[in-house]
């Protein structure tokens, strides 16, 4: 059986996590040094001693664990039939820009851009399929995705109304993701009005936005959002309620742009906003950031620590780390609640598949989510002619039996963040996909594990 635990260390401390007991284990170097080797594959006597001192206390003894199986598989069926939590319908596959590192760029393998459209026939299925589907749930989100959604707001909206008739006692909540050249007063106040929820994409300011999210001619789209964004702020004073910004970072993107990015600019600092990095699923070129952006990454995350723990001004963050602290302190619970390994398990990464996010696209064909690819016979799950294909969800639902055993024997298991979209080959779970991606999966995790011990080591409370 194997031995399931890491040895890592921060700038003043050594230790080891226990994935068998979901433990994070103070150790001395001498200790940290002997575990290190036996992960190795260095067992002298001199390091078995020492790991049998660990494990007489009931740490880094062997997993016990049989089979890779994802235990949610088994309630799967009536998550699906009562209990969906969110829907998202592609209304169309148009935009008006051609984003560089879009989904529908061409560089991904999820879609590309086309001239369809959902009719409202397909919505209303759609729609019908979700409301069925949620009776259990008391917060049902509907979100509207594109393309561009606002190319299709009179679908949007004859989709709204559609929605009262048949939902009339229902609590639900609308989303949309735009990239703001088309959200003016007029319609940023129809969305208010029905509870819409808008992520508009803007990357930062017009030298850096410009240079990614343009329109076909090659023009920048920084000017006509921020001329609709001055326009709603004047006559919604209210907006941040409704309005956020998500930003891409750009591996082209000057580095020196992340501590003062919107801080800036008086109009964009009144909304909150989040980032994400350009994502590197379903591409065959790596996406690739300089090292000085790293860096300067790296050292913006600092501040945040430092203002985590009262030795900073929130005011000298970077905006784009709004949402960090949550994560870290999401992480932090994840570690003291999640059980010990079972013999039966699965690594973590996939969620109910189909539950918690089903994505519908202009055709009505089911998918998991909308971060999967639309090309892919694996993906999906469905439609709305015969419903959700249980055979095709259990499998997305259990991508590491793809690796079955190199993940029986890997310390992240608990922790891993790979879901199906990781192990897709277009055609089926791929083991040689999967396992490219585990490095990183593995290394992001001890980047995690490195935070929460720099936080506890300087005194910080997490509360539980």
């Amino acid at each position: 059986m194997p031995l399931l635990f890491h040895a890592f260390s921060t700038a003043k401390h050594f230790y080891v996590f226990d994935a068998n007991t979901n433990s994070v284990i103070s150790v001395s170097g001498e200790q940290h040094a002997a575990l290190s080797q036996i992960e190795q594959g260095r067992e002298t006597q001199e390091n078995l001693v020492v790991l049998r001192e660990l494990q007489a206390k009931g740490f880094c003894r062997e997993a016990n664990i049989e089979r890779i199986h994802n235990p949610n598989t088994d309630v799967m069926a009536a998550h699906l039939e009562k209990k969906i939590q969110q829907i998202i319908i592609q209304v169309t596959q148009r935009c008006n820009l051609r984003c560089d590192y879009c989904a529908y760029s061409g560089l991904y393998k999820n879609r590309t851009h086309s001239p369809k459209s959902m009719s409202f026939e397909t919505a209303k299925r759609a729609i019908d399929m979700a409301l069925s589907h949620s009776e259990d749930t008391k917060i049902f989100i509907i979100s509207f995705f594109g393309g561009e959604p606002l190319l299709e707001l009179p679908l949007i909206k004859k989709c709204v109304e559609y929605i009262k008739r048949q939902a009339p006692n229902r609590n639900i909540l609308y989303s949309m993701t735009t990239n703001g050249t088309l959200l003016t007063p007029e319609v940023y106040g129809y969305l208010s009005d029905n509870n819409f929820n808008i992520a508009i994409s803007l990357d930062g300011p017009k030298q850096i936005h410009d240079m990614s999210r343009k329109y076909p001619n090659g023009k920048g789209s920084y000017d006509t959002i921020m001329e609709n964004i001055k326009a709603i702020q004047a006559q919604y004073p209210k907006s941040c309620d409704k309005l956020r910004f998500n930003a891409v970072l750009s591996p082209e993107a000057d580095e020196s742009c992340l501590p003062k990015l919107f801080k800036s600019d008086d109009v964009l600092s009144y909304y909150n906003h989040n980032a994400t990095t350009v994502s590197d699923v379903y591409i065959d070129n790596p996406v690739s950031y300089s090292d000085a952006f790293s860096l300067c990454f790296d050292r913006e995350l600092c501040k945040l620590l430092l203002s985590m723990l009262g030795k900073l001004e929130k005011e000298n963050v970077s905006v784009l780390f709004s949402t960090r602290e949550t994560t870290i302190k999401q992480e932090y619970n994840r570690l003291i609640k999640i059980p010990r390994i079972n013999p039966v398990c699965h690594p973590g990464g996939p969620c109910l598949a189909g539950a918690m996010r089903p994505f519908v696209n202009v055709e009505g064909i089911l998918f998991p989510c909308e971060r999967v690819s639309e090309n892919s016979q694996l993906m999906a799950i469905g439609d709305l002619d015969h419903g959700f294909d249980f055979e095709k969800v259990r499998t997305v639902m259990n991508p590491g039996q793809v690796t079955e055993e190199q993940c029986k024997k890997c310390w992240v298991i608990n922790h891993c963040t790979l879901c199906a979209a990781y192990s897709d080959d277009l055609t089926g779970l791929s083991k040689r996909v999967r396992l490219s991606n585990c490095r990183k999966a593995r290394s992001r995790y001890e980047e995690t594990l490195k935070i929460l011990c720099f936080l506890k080591e300087a005194g910080y409370a997490f509360a539980n």
